[in-house]
């Protein structure tokens, strides 16, 4: 009773619906690459190539999401608890994650548009913003776990950067006319490699 006369309330869950969501989102993804008719490619090598920019998309939308739901699951990892803030952010969040099959799906049928990805990179810059306002709320209105200190907190701060400014690479791109620039986030999984190990070393020091 006096967790919810104090506002807060376990985060068990929202962390259910995120992950259902998240996984509602990921499926969805593979309906949007169809297989046209066999009478369209002699065989079935020159029918995986046709539908190679479809195959990138989804493999790129799925990695998004899957780095999206590690940062989320590592960030909830560490919150004690929350509050009406953090479930209205999360529920916007979460709008944002349902759109990711559609941005996707846009970016694709019209591949040939250097601003049809925008869309998608939009999306996700949203996403990873929202992300980030939630750590810092957490971490400056006491939600986090006692254990947690202020350099976990601060790389962590760093750490939930890399998305949206990704973002903001790969819409400058689409901008200057680059049908290709969500390629821009192959790039995180070397980011966060990059930063773990900077900020290993900087806490030893």
């Amino acid at each position: 009773m006096s967790v919810m006369i104090e506002g807060r309330f376990p985060k068990n869950r929202l962390e259910a619906l995120t992950d259902g969501m998240f996984a509602i989102a990921m499926t969805i993804l593979v309906l949007g690459i169809e297989v046209p008719a066999t009478s369209t490619y002699p065989d079935a090598v020159s029918l995986v190539l046709g539908l190679l920019p479809e195959l990138y998309h989804y493999t790129l939308a799925f990695g998004m999401l899957m780095i999206l739901w590690v940062v989320h699951h590592r960030q909830f990892g560490v919150v004690d608890h929350i509050d009406s803030t953090i479930l209205w952010l999360s529920g916007i969040s979460l709008l944002f994650i349902a759109l990711i099959p559609f941005s996707t799906s846009l970016a694709t049928e019209y591949g040939e548009d250097p601003l049809a990805p925008i869309f998608l990179e939009a999306n996700l810059l949203v996403i990873g913003c929202i992300y980030a306002v939630i750590w810092q709320y957490t971490a400056r209105n006491r939600l986090l776990k006692p254990t947690i200190d202020q350099d976990r907190i601060r790389v962590t701060t760093y750490r939930t950067l890399i998305v949206p400014i990704t973002s903001i690479i790969a819409i400058t791109f689409a901008l200057a006319g680059s049908t290709w620039s969500t390629i821009a986030y192959l790039a995180i999984p070397f980011l966060k490699m990059i930063h773990t190990r900077l900020s290993e070393r900087a806490m030893t020091k």
